[in-house]
């Protein structure tokens, strides 16, 4: 009986040392790639009482589909000004040069701001993606006892998964399946073998043109309006 005491005694001693144990420490948040939404504008520009844009303000305009990463069925929205008397033949002029390229248009109504006279605004969603804060040494690189995993993990894998992604809005949303686009592929190999091959982009994977690379053809960027 005595012993059966103790051995109960002992028990609770076991249990109570137990509770006073520190609880782990929360699991750390996993690092994730963020994908942030911005609209590229561009402002096109129509001499007064015109409504052919001039040979310059064309080339300008292609360099801005150029430059934004567009592709063939992509669509492109177009915004005038209601009280342009030409509004109608410009956004017109515009949409034909975009069919050039493959590109669709979407009418939409003016910013808030408005449009400046004899301007039309071609505007073009983004999504960029931004790697996690990389490299991470917060905690001690030898290892980990708390059953958790190191802060540096994932760093690596996400940051090339940032950089290599052709289109960043596939990490929020995915594409239906659909028949390859074999011309990509084909002129890849073309430029190949006639040595022509595209130098490779110091720019990091935004899903179309940055805000600087575009300033000179008269690109600006800001967040969509909801």
């Amino acid at each position: 009986m005595v012993m059966r005491s103790l051995l109960a005694l002992a028990a609770l001693a076991a249990l109570a040392a137990c509770s006073s144990e520190p609880p782990l420490p929360p699991a750390q948040t996993a690092k994730a790639i963020r994908v942030e939404h911005v609209r590229v504008k561009y402002a096109a520009a129509f001499a007064p009482g015109e409504s052919q844009l001039p040979p310059t303000e064309a080339t300008r305009l292609n360099t801005f589909l150029d430059q934004s990463g567009m592709a063939p069925g992509d669509r492109a929205y177009v915004a005038a000004s209601s009280s342009d008397p030409l509004a109608s033949a410009r956004v017109g002029r515009i949409a034909s040069l975009l069919a050039l390229h493959g590109l669709g248009i979407e009418p939409v109504a003016p910013p808030p701001g408005g449009i400046e006279p004899n301007q039309v605004l071609v505007l073009v969603d983004r999504y960029v993606a931004e790697p996690p804060a990389c490299p991470d040494w917060s905690d001690d690189p030898s290892g980990t006892h708390d059953n958790t995993t190191s802060s540096n993990y994932g760093c690596a894998t996400l940051n090339n998964l940032a950089q290599m992604i052709a289109n960043p809005r596939d990490l929020d949303e995915g594409r239906d399946l659909a028949p390859a686009n074999g011309d990509v592929s084909a002129d890849a190999m073309l430029r190949y073998r006639t040595g022509a091959v595209l130098p490779l982009s110091s720019q990091s994977a935004s899903g179309g043109a940055s805000s600087s690379s575009g300033a000179s053809a008269g690109m600006s960027s800001s967040a969509p309006s909801q």
